[in-house]
């Protein structure tokens, strides 16, 4: 039914039928069928596959895209989980074949209940709707294929309140709460990689941060009951959560690599602790990392729609592998009757390693 649904969606944009339509014709972004994966396996995903997107369409305000998902391990995958930053002013309207959620700008699509399994070099796809700025989405994913490491860095649990945790950039931190906790939050020093259940779900809290930025930083909730909002509330009391985080900075090696708008579509390996220099021309959107963390931003200059040229710094900080992108812009594209300038891409793919 889902690819019925799909081909239909594509008919309609093909006879240049509203957005409006189109969405109706798509499946949710909560595709049907069995729930996904449990948040302690998706929190336990590290690697072994690669994403690939492609648009399909394109139009005024929106795009739909196929993601390809393939099992690089030599070993088999029951499951695998796929994130993505989306653009300023992008939405997912809809998805097929996974299972997609977003949180503060990062989207997670997780496998649906008949595609996990994958073989060692076999291939799976999700399509989805994307609405506002048509900029194709720079996906990278993980499965549960054995030989890679599992888990986080560091794990808390209720019993962790108060504690102060040292994390370099670059590694995670789990926290594992009881179903009464709302989700947890934290400051711009990490940026959240999952987070499930909590309160009101009746599920355990599970969620996955990654450092990004030196300096301190909490991680905090608190309970909730559904009797605490009634008129006539209850005297349940509400405990309160918290961790200390010190985001520790990374040891530079003194290696620079400078990039600029010729070195599109490169092939860059880093090392740990290596500076990296972006210089691109002003009409450069900011740039955007599809696996945050493994590149710590140290500053960022100019862009669209500052007029002045793109300038940012990055120091590698943990092993893996990253892309780095953009699109140009133009006040006239967003007009009423946007003007018929196109949009280039640029993008590196970066391997970063110990």
């Amino acid at each position: 039914m889902a690819v019925s649904r799909r081909s239909a969606a594509l008919g309609i944009i093909g006879a240049a039928a509203s957005t409006a339509a189109l969405a109706l014709l798509l499946t949710p972004a909560v595709a049907g069928g069995a729930p996904p994966m449990t948040a302690a396996a998706a929190a336990a995903l590290t690697g072994s596959c690669s994403a690939t997107a492609h648009v399909d369409s394109q139009w005024y305000g929106g795009e739909v895209v196929t993601v390809t998902i393939t099992n690089t391990s030599a070993n088999a995958a029951t499951t695998w989980a796929a994130t993505w930053t989306l653009a300023t002013g992008q939405q997912v309207v809809s998805a097929w074949n996974a299972s997609v959620t977003t949180t503060g700008g990062t989207t997670t699509a997780v496998n649906a209940s008949y595609n996990g399994a994958l073989q060692p070099g076999a291939s799976t796809t999700f399509g989805m709707q994307l609405s506002g700025p048509a900029v194709a989405p720079t996906v990278s994913c993980t499965d549960d294929a054995p030989g890679s490491s599992t888990g986080a860095d560091v794990t808390v649990t209720e019993a962790d309140s108060g504690r102060t945790v040292t994390l370099q950039v670059g590694q995670t931190i789990a926290v594992n709460l009881p179903s009464q906790y709302l989700p947890p939050t934290a400051g711009t020093n990490l940026v959240q990689l999952t987070s499930t259940g909590g309160y009101p779900s009746g599920q355990p809290v599970a969620a996955v941060f990654r450092a990004v930025v030196p300096g301190p930083v909490d991680i905090t909730t608190h309970t909730d009951a559904a009797c605490l909002h009634d008129p006539r509330p209850c005297t349940i009391p509400i405990r309160l959560w918290q961790v200390h985080i010190i985001v520790a900075d990374v040891p530079s090696t003194g290696q620079t690599v400078t990039l600029t708008q010729v070195d599109t579509t490169r092939l860059l390996s880093l090392h740990v602790g290596d500076l990296l220099v972006v210089k691109l021309s002003s009409m450069y959107r900011p740039l955007e990392l599809s696996n945050p963390g493994l590149l710590l931003l140290r500053d960022t200059t100019g862009g669209y729609p500052t007029g002045q040229p793109l300038t940012a710094r990055y120091t590698a900080a943990i092993p893996g592998r990253t892309d780095l992108s953009t699109v140009t812009d133009n006040a006239c594209l967003h007009q009423p009757t946007p003007c018929p300038t196109p949009q280039v891409a640029w993008s590196v793919h970066i391997t970063v390693t110990a």
